[in-house]
């Protein structure tokens, strides 16, 4: 068994990001190895190596029958077995009849299928844990928070105070600013009850959303917050930074990210004004919108800074026994929203450049973890969920296409012919290095400070 490390995610990598990157790579090798050496082990097949990375031995020690390394190339790793699927050293002839039965393919399909499957499983089984601890340890969780009250508005007359945070709306439950604006602004003129966070209290506040523009309206201005700025963009060019705050565009202040937004995307090729919140200290920047066409706006020019959308959070702590179920829930949201954009991917209706090779993990582990211990644990059981997900891939090597093999074997009751699984494995090796060669040029084409050209 052995696996690619390749994952969707976006300086040159210095020391601090190539460690960080090790070690989100060692561990999720780690688990996804693990997995098959467990259930191999369980089911009594012989181990004969365990390997983290790929290439030359650089350390090793061996404890009965199984060699465990640690190799120079730290994108994958391999857990050879006996009479494994071209993983053995020997032949079926040289082996006693002992050994023979150890082998992997000696084994039932049942048993096949649960040792391959169980590199992917540990994956999942890692990004609960990595979840699970962020829980007890102190979770980012997005907040609707209140940063001004517009003087003369309802929501001052109501009583809202700056620091607020909503967390009900006639009930409805609020979790992101842009829910609490987007509720106001198709309510107008309705009285509305508001249920409150004021420091450890809870208020009711009742307010009428009076019409503007057609939309409802009571006075209360949220945050636009910088989750992602994209390497070599307009917003980054400028000095924008992720958890930076947007308080004004052009003078205007900004009420929301759909505010900040629609500003800019109406300003193509325009130089505009940002006012930005960063720490508690604002200052001003000048950026100047990227000028895109596209199907979405009728061919219409439109403008993009390249930001991408956060939220005011809080850090908070759960039990825990709680935190057992929040963290399962976590993390298959997660494993949906990974699925659903690697299949948008491929059927070519997401931008192809999200996709990213090594220079990109190097990139992105720096930066969590230079963001905090949360976001880097959270950023590492994403990962761990995209090498879960993709080695499932029905592409031979992968252990995807192993397990199509095993299915197809189960189904005819006997196995795939030799020159069959080459001719799949030398298809597989080819779309593998295509995917490689992909990612790589995604990685270079960034570092150069261009926008792959993939759609």
């Amino acid at each position: 068994m052995h696996e690619i490390m390749l994952f969707m995610t976006a300086m040159w990598p210095g020391v601090s990001s190539i460690l960080a990157a090790v070690v989100v790579l060692g561990i999720l090798v780690f688990a996804h190895e693990l997995g098959h050496f467990l259930v191999a082990k369980l089911s009594g097949v012989g181990v004969l190596k365990f390997s983290l990375g790929f290439g030359k031995k650089v350390v090793g020690w061996k404890v009965g029958e199984t060699e465990y390394i640690i190799s120079a190339l730290p994108l994958g790793g391999y857990v050879k077995m006996l009479g494994g699927e071209g993983e053995s050293d020997e032949t079926e002839e040289e082996l006693t009849p002992e050994q023979q039965k150890r082998t992997f393919t000696a084994q039932p399909v049942w048993k096949r299928l649960a040792i391959v499957v169980a590199g992917p499983v540990f994956n999942i089984i890692l990004a609960v844990v990595l979840c699970y601890i962020i829980f007890v340890t102190g979770f980012p969780t997005a907040v609707s928070k209140v940063m001004e009250v517009v003087p003369g508005s309802p929501a001052q007359a109501a009583g809202f105070k700056s620091g607020d945070i909503i967390e009900k709306i006639d009930g409805e439950p609020v979790n992101f600013w842009e829910e609490a604006a987007d509720y106001i602004k198709k309510h107008p003129g309705k009285d509305m009850v508001f249920e409150v966070r004021r420091g450890r209290d809870t208020v009711s506040l009742k307010a009428k959303s009076v019409p503007e523009d057609g939309k409802g309206y009571v006075g209360l201005l949220g945050s636009a917050v910088i989750a992602a700025v994209m390497e070599n963009s307009p917003a980054d060019k400028a000095g924008m930074r992720s958890k930076d705050r947007v308080v004004a565009v052009d003078g205007k202040k900004v009420g929301s990210w759909n505010d900040m937004a629609e500003a800019v995307k109406l300003s193509p090729g325009r130089l505009m004004d940002f006012t930005l919140d960063r720490d508690g200290k604002q200052f001003d920047v000048k950026v100047t919108p990227i000028v895109k066409q596209g199907p979405e706006t009728g061919g219409k020019a439109y403008g993009i800074i390249g930001v991408q959308a956060g939220a005011e959070t809080e850090k908070l702590r759960y039990g825990p026994v709680e935190s057992i179920g929040m963290s399962a829930e976590r993390t298959l949201y997660m494993t949906g929203f990974t699925v659903n954009i690697l299949t948008r991917i491929i059927k070519g209706k997401e931008d192809a450049s999200q996709l990213g090779g090594p220079v990109m993990i190097v990139q992105i582990s720096g930066r969590q973890a230079r963001e905090g211990f949360a976001d880097f644990v959270l950023f590492m059981a994403l990962l761990s969920i995209n090498l879960g997900v993709i080695n499932l891939f029905p592409i031979p090597i992968l252990d995807g296409g192993l397990l199509m093999f095993l299915a197809i074997e189960g189904i005819t009751r006997k196995p795939l012919s030799i020159r069959m699984r080459e001719v799949a494995q030398q298809i597989g090796l080819f779309l593998l290095i295509a995917l490689m060669v992909f990612v790589f040029y995604n990685d270079i084409m960034r570092l150069l400070g261009f926008q792959p050209m993939w759609k």
